[in-house]
């Protein structure tokens, strides 16, 4: 399991997606087809940024900023919108304006409305991509995982320290927009519509490890080590 799924898994938990469609007034569905994109783009972009070593420290020093112990859903609450938007321009810089407005035509909103969804998830971000590095420099962990409640903090910090998965895992963002789509065909279909978005924004050229934070985390790790 990679840093993608479990971020994937932790940000569309239902308490999650519900704190979200609190705050920003849109649905579910449409919050999932956002993350899809933008949580890949955004650890590409973070892994370009910390290919160099000042961005790194930069990165870094941003990660010692957020350690909340919070779950996902309480931070996405409770998240400073403006920090979260600091965070979103710090990571995307110019192309900020291009992917929002990608983004929001590919799920009927407006730039401004993508720009505070985003702006809500981005302190969490942060948050769960530090415990991710502290989990992956100080391995092994052999704390068990209970998954039965979505994932959170904890959970990924113990698998990728090497924890053990009480019950069975499948992407909750995958499974959930099959669901609401309501049919395996039109998954499918929304599946390979939001690959080729991020293919598109991504230029073409990005690897699965540029995409699934493994790169990343390796960048990252190694500065503590």
């Amino acid at each position: 399991m990679n840093l993608l799924q479990l971020l994937l898994g932790s940000f569309t938990t239902d308490d999650s997606l519900k704190q979200v469609e609190k705050k920003s007034g849109v649905s579910k569905e449409t919050i999932i087809r956002i993350l899809m994109v933008a949580l890949p783009l955004l650890i590409s972009y973070m892994t370009k940024n910390a290919s160099k070593k000042d961005g790194a420290q930069s990165l870094l020093g941003a990660l010692g900023q957020h350690t909340s112990s919070q779950t996902v859903s309480q931070q996405i609450k409770t998240a400073d919108e403006v920090d979260g938007d600091k965070i979103i321009n710090h990571i995307l810089g110019s192309d900020k304006k291009g992917i929002l407005s990608s983004l929001a035509k590919s799920t009927g909103l407006n730039a401004k409305q993508v720009g505070t969804i985003l702006a809500m998830i981005a302190p969490a971000l942060l948050n769960s991509l530090s415990t991710a590095t502290t989990a992956q420099a100080h391995k092994p962990q052999t704390n068990a995982v209970d998954l039965s409640d979505g994932i959170d903090l904890t959970d990924i910090a113990a698998l990728l320290g090497g924890g053990n998965v009480t019950n069975t895992y499948s992407n909750p963002a995958a499974g959930l927009l099959g669901s609401l789509l309501g049919n395996n065909a039109t998954q499918q279909t929304q599946t390979n519509s939001t690959a080729a978005l991020l293919n598109t924004l991504l230029g073409g050229t990005q690897t699965q490890a540029k995409t699934d934070g493994s790169e990343l985390l390796g960048l990252l790790t190694s500065l503590l080590k």
